[in-house]
């Protein structure tokens, strides 16, 4: 990987021929780094980026896998996407290599999100991306073997079932209230009529109340 340096401006400065995805050979230049060693680390990862080698760093491929969705995910759920594995994902396998990543490391992953207290739908959300990630870097860019596979996934698929009320067994509930417990009678017909949770009703000041 050759680099130069730059004598007017006291840089480095790299400049190079690769093929992109049509195999076209196009031709790079990047200035203004700081010493050789810089320069020779941007060109080695924008040629891991450009040929998605499974040497690359797993929070690069990431973006490479984005990438290429970009245009077969909704924006609503790209964003969603991004959100959970930037913050629960990344902090863990960014800087780890893709084929270094072994099913060992997946599980060590899922016990430190297990013991967080999580929702079983959250943890298979977050299983979901990970395996998202390593299917798509073993079906389209050649990963060998994929951690994601040899172990059993997280969380659950489906929320426990819930009990809703119907509108005539609130009404029977809501008129058990005499005056005197008006103040809990109002609360219940909040939390009903506007589906509203618990934490959210509590949270509520007179301020929020448009009339």
């Amino acid at each position: 990987m050759p680099v130069y340096k730059d004598k007017e401006r006291d840089t480095w400065f790299c400049k190079f021929n690769y093929k992109d995805w049509r195999g076209e050979t196009k031709t790079k230049l990047k200035r203004g780094f700081r010493t050789k060693k810089e320069a020779q680390e941007w060109e080695r990862e924008f040629l891991q980026v450009q040929q998605a080698d499974m040497d690359m760093e797993f929070g690069k491929f990431v973006d490479v896998y984005f990438a290429d969705k970009a245009t077969r995910l909704k924006a609503r759920t790209v964003e969603t996407k991004k959100t959970m594995i930037d913050a629960k994902i990344i902090p863990y396998f960014g800087k780890c290599r893709m084929n270094t990543i072994k099913p060992a490391d997946i599980m060590k992953w899922q016990n430190d999100m297990m013991s967080q207290g999580y929702k079983p739908t959250y943890l298979r959300m977050l299983q979901n991306q990970v395996t998202a990630v390593f299917n798509h870097a073993e079906r389209f860019y050649g990963l060998k073997d994929n951690p994601c596979k040899k172990i059993d996934k997280m969380g659950k698929a489906n929320a426990k079932e819930l009990n809703f009320w119907t509108k005539s067994e609130y009404d029977i509930f809501i008129q058990s209230f005499d005056e005197k417990e008006e103040m809990y009678r109002i609360i219940y017909q909040m939390l009903f009529w506007l589906g509203c949770r618990v934490g959210e009703l509590l949270a509520l000041c007179y301020k929020d109340i448009d009339f």
